[in-house]
């Protein structure tokens, strides 16, 4: 009987223990509450990466002392202060700040309601950490202002190792050929860790000149394009991009040093632009060879011409028998006779030129062509052949005058006037006009810029007259006009000219005149009346006598 007293004291408590736990009524929402509604906290984590307040950086495993900043926001309705972070990173990076391990960062600013705020912890990332990206957690301790106490929140964020990107250029072949056209191929590789993406490489040109300066010794040289773009460049990788550069002879045994500005995007997707130079040798104009061969550097579009060709003998021996073929790689440039020439002799260290009638098709304006050279000739009794190239840019043709220069009224002002005309069959550009005198210093030197010079069209120009005084009568001037070829080189050219301003006034001359001409008449009319009084005296004597004598 006991027994069972025991039993039932037991399951009655028992179930006195389990039977609130699962028959707890359900929690009773608010009418109109959402389950998926969740209060907010003062701070919001916005972005998190390597590198100080407002600039990301590319991070690489092995890396030291690196600032990770962690952009917060505070969007509470009170201002906050006394901000303090404790980072928690996983295996593979640490604290570079020895503080027990731990990594700290504080902001001494008030944070703003409303408004974003930082803090930066200084990293070390470990040699055995990889590239990819990271999840880490950070806590915020902070206080309300107006408010007692502190707070504190936990975010978990998500970094980057990025890795970090190093650019090389270099060329696959440094060796060019002067007098010829060059393919050139340059190799662009990235010996970094972090990708190269969207590379765009430009070479670097003066844009008033068309070359770049003198040290980088880029003069003369005339390259097919100046811009290239070359993707992606993974790490450990390369890719190459390739152009046609004609060499002139003057730039033979000399080292070009041609600049090239390097714009990608890094791991972080920051754009970032840098400069790097290629160098190349230029090789000496005929290394073996005992006949050099000299040729302009260019010929002219649309028009008849001669191309001369200097061969000379470089050794201390006569050759003789010399045979010269010449083959354009261009249908468009034609040879206006037999492409090959016979010369009976050239004595040592001589020269002897080639004149060669040409004529160059407008549709390879701008262009350079390449001429392949077979010359067979007798030297100390041996036959010897060689094969050499040259080449000669081709430029279209500029062929300015100047015309009807004078002086017209425009508005009430003086002002010299002319035209400038262009009969060649490319337009010239960066046309200015500038009107000085030559032998007085009554018309001060005055400019106008009139651009581009068309074709086939005068460009009228209208310069006012600099001057303290109005001036009159003939004058001299000179008219100096200014332009740059496709090639953006200089030219100039000058004319001397006599313009009329008209006659000065003549009114000081009349009035002198008109003067003497009344000093004349009184003097006329005076020796009349005196003459008259005389005789008008001699008759009133006359009558006076008859009257006595009567």
């Amino acid at each position: 009987m006991i027994y069972k007293s025991i039993m039932l004291l037991v399951i009655l408590l028992a179930g006195q223990m389990i039977i609130p736990s699962y028959a707890q009524a359900p929690e009773q929402l608010a009418p109109g509450a959402s389950p998926f509604e969740h209060g907010f906290n003062d701070i919001k984590l916005l972005d998190a990466y390597f590198g100080p307040a407002g600039q990301k950086i590319e991070v690489e495993p092995g890396d030291k002392n690196v600032p990770l900043t962690i952009v917060l926001s505070d969007v509470g309705t009170e201002d906050i202060t006394g901000i303090s972070g404790l980072l928690s990173l996983p295996a593979g990076f640490s604290g570079s700040l020895a503080d027990n391990g731990l990594i700290k960062a504080d902001n001494t600013q008030t944070a703003t309601a409303g408004q974003s705020f930082t803090l930066t912890f200084f990293v070390n990332v470990d040699k055995t950490a990889s590239i990819h990206d990271y999840s880490g957690t950070v806590k915020i301790t902070y206080s309300r202002v107006r408010e007692n106490g502190e707070r504190t929140t936990f975010l978990d964020f998500n970094f980057k190792v990025t890795g970090k990107s190093v650019v090389n250029l270099k060329a696959g072949n440094p060796f060019l050929d002067p007098a010829s056209n060059n393919n050139i191929t340059i190799q662009i590789s990235d010996a970094g860790t972090a990708p190269l993406n969207d590379v765009d490489i430009v070479i670097q040109r003066d844009q008033n000149t068309g070359t770049t300066t003198d040290t980088n010794n880029l003069q003369g040289i005339v390259l097919d394009q100046n811009h290239w773009k070359v993707g992606t460049v993974q790490p450990g990788s390369s890719n190459t991009f390739s152009m046609q550069a004609f060499i002139p002879q003057n730039v033979a045994g000399q080292t070009i040093h041609a600049p090239f500005t390097v714009s990608y995007f890094d791991g972080q997707g920051n754009q970032v632009t840098t400069t790097r130079t290629v160098d190349f040798i230029v090789g000496p104009t005929s290394s073996v060879s005992i006949i050099r061969i000299s040729s302009p550097q260019y010929l002219l579009t649309g028009v008849m011409q001669n191309l001369t060709l200097g061969i000379e003998n470089l050794s201390p021996s006569k050759i003789s028998d010399i045979s010269i073929s010449i083959t354009p790689n261009s249908s468009n440039l034609k040879i206006l006779q037999d492409n090959k020439w016979f010369i009976q002799e050239i004595n040592p260290l001589e020269k002897t030129d080639l004149i060669i009638p040409v004529f160059a098709d407008q549709s390879i304006e701008g262009q350079a062509v390449n001429y392949e050279v077979d010359i067979q000739y007798t030297k100390d009794g041996a036959t010897v052949i060689e094969k050499q190239n040259f080449a000669t840019y081709i430029r279209g043709v500029i062929d300015i005058s100047l015309h009807d220069i004078g002086v017209s009224d425009i508005a009430g002002k003086k002002m010299i006037i002319g035209d400038v005309l262009n009969q060649g069959n490319v337009k010239a550009v960066f046309g200015q006009v500038t009107v000085s005198s030559v032998d007085s210093t009554i018309i001060k030197p005055s400019s106008q810029y009139i651009g581009d010079i068309d074709i086939d069209a005068p460009v009228p120009f209208n310069i006012p007259i600099n001057s303290d005084t109005v001036p009159t009568g003939d004058q001299k001037i000179q008219v100096t006009l200014t332009w740059k070829d496709t090639l953006l080189e200089q030219h100039t050219i000058t004319e001397v000219d006599t313009v009329s301003f008209g006659n000065p006034p003549v009114q000081s001359s009349d009035n002198g005149i008109n003067q003497l001409q009344i000093v004349i008449l009184v003097a006329i009319a005076a020796g009349i009346g005196g003459i008259v009084f005389k005789i008008r005296k001699k008759k009133i004597v006359l009558e006076k006598k008859i009257e006595e004598s009567s």
